[in-house]
């Protein structure tokens, strides 16, 4: 059973916190888990007044955007000593909360969307500063995730009305909607791309997933995936693109296989993890080397992996935010193996990484 302070679910602009889940503590309490790894913390950046909700790591692993409610995006360099410190302020942009952040796989863009229905790409300028060289307008109200594909022609935005536009970019710097699909019933929370492959996933408050696909330039729905009992609000594949994984206000874990019979691609559900989160699970990312990571309303992180083909099971935790974590992202470079970034509700970004105990 549950204790709430106030009969509100969580949403993107206002959140009553309900009081804990006794039941869970309790059982989190008694259980003696064998952990042989921890979560070190590194570093914390400090700087954002607002709750940040996304960070994003540059693919060179030296670099990390971060997104605030208080309308600005921060981009944190990485010095000697494990020292970091804030580079640029982008504001003056957007007019509202800066809700998700996400640099091409060449590292010379970041987008950025917002919830005042714009969505702006940003280049570093001939003075080294970076600058809005466009702004993507076309969505009703609230966008709420952005990503781009593995090629860096590709830009994806959803959003709170119920859609998930493409983009593409020319050589020239412009940007053209390829397509705006419709499919789900209600707010688009997240969305990511396959890592090798033209397919887009989307996870909704309408508890599904969907999968899209394009043939001769025209986007559909190939799949929904139904199976989380509450809000969608992360998917990620891992380095392959041959697994997923989904995370939700059910406080579950949901893993999928995908596997490809000429050009027709399948999605199937594996196996789900319950049962180890507090409350709604809001990012999870998958790391190139087989790690997943949760952040959650219980302000923990959770690492899980799989061993020896058994199911993945949970590796360590930490308390990590004083509140919320909305992000966790691993950093993508070779040359920073298990380095995980975190946003939370306490206007921090923290570094962390996973060693042996």
């Amino acid at each position: 059973s549950h204790v709430w302070g106030v009969l509100v679910n969580r949403t993107d602009s206002a959140r009553i916190r309900p009081y804990r889940d006794f039941a869970f503590l309790l059982r989190q309490s008694m259980s003696v888990v064998e952990e042989k790894n921890e979560l070190t913390h590194i570093a914390t950046l400090k700087g954002h007044s607002d709750r940040v909700w996304c960070c994003a790591w540059h693919p060179s692993g030296t670099l990390i955007a971060s997104c605030s409610g208080d309308k600005t995006i921060k981009i944190w360099g990485l010095e000697k000593d494990n020292n970091w410190i804030c580079r640029s302020t982008l504001e003056g942009v957007h007019d509202r909360t800066v809700r998700s952040v996400s640099w091409n796989l060449a590292g010379t863009l970041l987008a950025s969307c917002s919830f005042d229905g714009t969505t702006a790409i940003w280049a570093k300028g001939s003075s080294g500063v970076y600058e809005c060289i466009a702004t993507l307008e076309g969505h009703e109200n609230e966008v709420k995730c952005v990503s781009w594909d593995v090629t860096g022609n590709l830009l994806a935005t959803c959003s709170r009305d119920k859609s998930v536009w493409i983009w593409e970019a020319d050589d020239d710097g412009d940007f053209e909607c390829l397509s705006v699909l419709h499919g789900h019933k209600q707010d688009v929370k997240a969305i990511a791309w396959h890592p090798t492959k033209e397919l887009l996933l989307s996870a909704s408050y309408d508890d599904t997933i969907k999968m899209w696909k394009s043939h001769d330039d025209d986007w559909f729905c190939s799949q929904t995936l139904e199976g989380h009992t509450s809000t969608v609000w992360s998917v990620s594949f891992n380095k392959d693109g041959s697994r997923v994984v989904s995370c939700s206000d059910d406080r579950a874990l949901i893993f999928w296989s995908l596997t490809f019979t000429g050009d027709d691609a399948v999605l199937k559900k594996d196996f789900s993890i319950d049962g180890k989160h507090g409350r709604t699970i809001f990012s999870v990312d998958w790391s190139s080397d087989g790690l997943v990571a949760t952040a959650c309303g219980d302000d923990y992180i959770r690492i899980f992996s799989e061993k020896d083909g058994n199911p993945f099971s949970l590796l360590c935790q930490q308390k990590s935010h004083d509140s919320d974590v909305n992000c966790v992202s691993w950093n993508p470079s070779a040359n920073h193996p298990g380095i995980l970034a975190s946003a939370g509700d306490d206007d921090l970004i923290k570094i962390w990484q996973i060693k042996p105990k």
